[in-house]
């Protein structure tokens, strides 16, 4: 499963679950929303490209998809979740939305879920996993950790 696919069922689980899609990127489609950190000196130094933004009372989600478990892709969000080097860009991509909560994860195809990804999920806020039909969507989140989706997976019809 490419990422690409990865994208796209999330996207669709996220519409049809009634989240306002923000903004969303293909891999090398150049479609998604590049945030800068902050005080930027160079242009494109260090920005990052979010796969998913998406927003549903007043709690917000960013996506980083990929075709397989990365170690370094849960450090990266967990950067964004501890440190504030994206505040500004954040708020500028936010701006017009009341955002209480603010969640950053993962998806990646079910079938990529090893033991060491989900050591991994106490990194980020959640995982998605997709499965090989693209349809259902397995979620992972630590257990100390509350779900952005709590009242979405119940909806969930397929």
């Amino acid at each position: 499963m490419r990422e690409e696919q990865v994208t796209k069922a999330i996207l669709k689980w996220l519409i049809d679950n009634n989240w306002e899609i923000v903004c969303f990127d293909f891999p090398q489609s150049g479609t998604g929303r590049f945030l800068h950190p902050n005080e930027t000196v160079e242009k494109n130094k260090g920005s990052i490209n979010p796969d998913i933004v998406a927003v549903k009372n007043n709690t917000c989600v960013f996506f980083e998809n990929k075709d397989r478990h990365y170690h370094l892709d849960f450090e990266k969000i967990n950067d964004l979740i501890v440190y504030d080097d994206y505040s500004d860009a954040i708020n500028e991509l936010l701006n017009g939305y009341i955002i209480k909560h603010l969640y950053y994860g993962i998806g990646i195809p079910e079938s990529k879920f090893t033991t060491s990804a989900v050591a991994d999920c106490e990194l980020v806020d959640f995982v998605i996993g997709v499965t090989a039909d693209y349809r259902i969507i397995e979620l992972y989140f630590s257990e100390d950790k509350i779900s952005p989706f709590t009242n979405t997976i119940e909806d969930q019809k397929y």
